[in-house]
């Protein structure tokens, strides 16, 4: 009997899903960076004005500001077994920022620069993300879970009073991925997801996000607004070598799906 309900609560689930839809939308996230790149036992802090004074040799800042960035996103829903739904989503990050910078810069294992003086950076992101997940739909909340990758492009440009350095690097970063969102109660729903990666010697990749959305009430198209609140954290780990971008702040989101 037991296997019997499990069976049937399985397929419900399936059998709910969207038959077919295509989802779009597009938002502002205000991004509040931190974190640092580490060599060996120094570590330029990307966003600390204290460790420009605190006396110590090994210890710099990059000095970078706090943005408000773009992003866009499509969803593919359809009916074909097996086969998983598919999200893409480009997000921009572009800082840039005055400190003090201490001993060799490098980003993501690669070096940019050997100062201890003043410096200016530029760090520019391009973040191309493709998830690929399956969904159910069972009484009260819709649930997804998949996995994905995130291709962060990267280009970091440090300047000094004499002489300017820069660097690119393209790093894939798998990982699993869950979403929750609510059944609408007066047009409003909540929703939660997280994409997850921890490599202990490698690094890891937090990435969460929750919102409250209002559903306009329309009856052949979904158009929507969200507000929340979003946590990235990306650590990549090269032996003696580490760098780790921190950015979270709210965002603003509409979408509409057909």
């Amino acid at each position: 009997m037991k296997k019997l309900a499990l069976s049937l609560l399985v397929a419900g689930s399936f059998a709910s899903a969207d038959f077919l839809s295509i989802s779009a939308g597009a938002g502002v996230w205000q991004e509040n960076i931190s974190g640092y790149v580490k060599s060996g036992s120094t570590i330029n802090y990307m966003n600390n004005k204290s460790a420009e004074t605190d006396g110590n040799n090994n210890t710099g800042n990059l000095g970078l500001g706090d943005n408000a960035q773009p992003y866009i996103w499509v969803k593919l829903i359809h009916p074909l077994p097996i086969i998983p739904n598919v999200k893409l989503q480009y997000t921009k990050y572009s800082t840039s920022g005055d400190g003090k910078a201490s001993g060799d810069l490098k980003v993501f294992g690669r070096s940019v620069a050997n100062v201890d003086s003043e410096v200016h950076t530029d760090l520019d992101i391009d973040s191309y993300d493709a998830t690929f997940f399956y969904e159910f739909k069972p009484a009260i909340v819709d649930l997804e879970a998949g996995f994905g990758v995130n291709v962060l492009s990267t280009d970091t440009t440090v300047k000094t009073s004499t002489d300017t350095s820069s660097t690119s690097v393209v790093a894939p970063i798998p990982y699993l991925y869950a979403k929750a969102e609510s059944m609408q109660l007066f047009g409003f729903s909540v929703e939660a997801q997280g994409k997850y990666l921890n490599v202990s010697d490698k690094g890891h990749y937090y990435d969460y996000s929750s919102a409250v959305k209002y559903h306009l009430p329309l009856p052949a198209i979904d158009i929507s607004a969200s507000l929340g609140y979003r946590y990235q954290d990306i650590l990549g780990k090269d032996g003696d070598d580490e760098t780790k971008l921190q950015f979270k702040g709210a965002f603003a989101e509409v979408g509409v799906k057909f």
